[in-house]
């Protein structure tokens, strides 16, 4: 249940009760606890400035038997934990406006996609990286108070195009919220470069999505039917097909197997895996072909490979040369733990989306770029999975879980759909 305090509360906060907390973080812990004494621990998840004299505080109180974890960067916000949203006036921190404390959900884990002078958006990601809807909070920082809470469900992005359809140097993505899909146009220097396509203009790209529908429960989902399905020929006439079933096979029916990493490979790539009785005589190899390419006579690819339950690989990427009929593979250290989730070959790098693919479905891992004159490798730190990715120009474009992240001069910027309190869909910046 939503609590909304409107009052002020002003309260001195005594450093003796949590040494560690700052002054300004006390006064905000107080007023957890006088609204609900049980939650006896408390964090600071986010302090920042909305307005000349204000600071907008983000909190979550927690109960002793789910006590917080003052290092872990994992925010849990279970149904016995609140979380909270605050103003604190900057010159006199023991002024304290409570604008919500809210409890949290069965399975979520949580993230502050956006906070704003206006509004703050928190995520949920639940077991097996299912995604709760998201948590909006509208506020008025000059009247100190809540104006709306609402949910509403994300949109993963799942595809993006960027052939002759879309305006010159620019992109179009598509998402959906498991109910209906939608269209984002990417117009580089644009304002706003990016935009919310009408039904009209997105239909060309929609359609080229395949989609299912199915019930679960009483609620139906329409999801993406993922295009590895679709043959992939290459090399001269498309002499050669791949397919997620039968790997590279020419047009005489010959196959061309992925080598496999030996396990003496294995163990010295991941020594750390090996430490965890990954051993030789429990230890079952399986490397498949993942995202794909095609570049001329060569097909590029990711490695992926199931890492639990006694399966495991060395993470890799490569390219298949139909004029030799040989495999190249780079096995790059950063790589090795890792499956590959999207490729993008460059003619100076080839980008990477990698995640960790175990028991509980992949946990992401963010993007390399593989500069293919030195070798080096660079790691762009990125938290959401990333399903493809694309080039603008100077830029690298990713379809990601949570929408669209661009990468740009060594920085990553991160957008996601959102929705507004009259029901509009709109594209705003993500945090960082």
């Amino acid at each position: 249940m939503l609590r909304v305090l409107p009052a002020v509360f002003l309260i001195l906060a005594q450093a003796s009760v949590l040494p560690a907390a700052t002054i300004a973080d006390s006064a905000v812990f107080n007023i957890i606890k006088r609204a609900d004494p049980t939650l006896i621990t408390q964090k600071i998840l986010y302090r920042n400035q909305v307005a000349p004299d204000l600071d907008l505080v983000i909190a979550i109180g927690s109960p002793a038997e789910w006590a917080l974890r003052p290092d872990s960067t994992m925010i849990t916000w279970s149904e016995k934990q609140e979380l909270g949203l605050f103003l604190q006036e900057r010159a006199s921190p023991d002024t304290v406006y409570l604008l919500a404390l809210t409890p949290g959900f069965l399975d979520c884990e949580a993230r502050i996609e956006r906070a704003t002078s206006t509004d703050t958006v928190i995520s949920c990601t639940g077991e097996k990286a299912y995604q709760g809807p998201n948590q909006k909070f509208v506020y008025d920082v000059r009247a100190k108070a809540l104006v709306s809470h609402f949910e509403y469900r994300p949109f993963p992005m799942m595809r993006v195009f960027t052939e002759s359809g879309a305006k010159s140097g620019g992109a179009v993505f598509v998402g959906s919220d498991t109910k209906r899909l939608v269209g984002v146009e990417f117009k580089p220097n644009g304002s706003p470069e990016f935009r919310i396509l009408g039904d009209a203009e997105a239909t060309p790209w929609v359609g080229r999505v395949g989609t299912a529908q199915e019930w679960i429960g009483r609620s139906q989902i329409l999801y993406a039917v993922p295009d590895d399905t679709t043959p992939v020929h290459f090399g001269p006439s498309g002499a050669l097909t791949f397919t997620t079933k039968q790997g590279i096979v020419d047009n005489r029916g010959k196959g061309y197997p992925l080598p496999q990493s030996t396990f003496d490979d294995f163990a010295k790539a991941r020594s750390l895996r090996v430490k965890d009785n990954y051993v030789r005589e429990n230890t079952i190899i399986y490397e498949t072909i993942g995202p794909t390419q095609t570049d001329g006579d060569k097909l590029w690819f990711g490695k992926t490979f199931y890492d639990g339950e006694g399966n495991s690989g060395v993470g890799g990427f490569g390219y298949f040369d139909a004029s030799d009929r040989q495999y190249h593979l780079f096995t790059p250290s950063e790589l090795a733990d890792c499956s590959v989730s999207a490729i993008r070959a460059e003619p100076d790098a080839v980008w990477l989306g990698i995640a960790q693919m175990g028991e509980y479905n992949g946990s992401p891992r963010g993007v390399l770029r593989y500069d293919r004159q030195t070798g080096t490798v660079r790691k762009y730190d990125l938290p959401d999975a990333v399903y493809d990715l694309a080039s603008s120009g100077d830029r690298i474009l990713a379809v990601t879980s949570s929408g669209i992240a661009v990468i740009e001069g060594g920085r990553v910027k991160r957008y996601f759909v959102d929705r507004t309190t009259d029901g509009r869909l709109r594209v705003v910046d993500a945090a960082p």
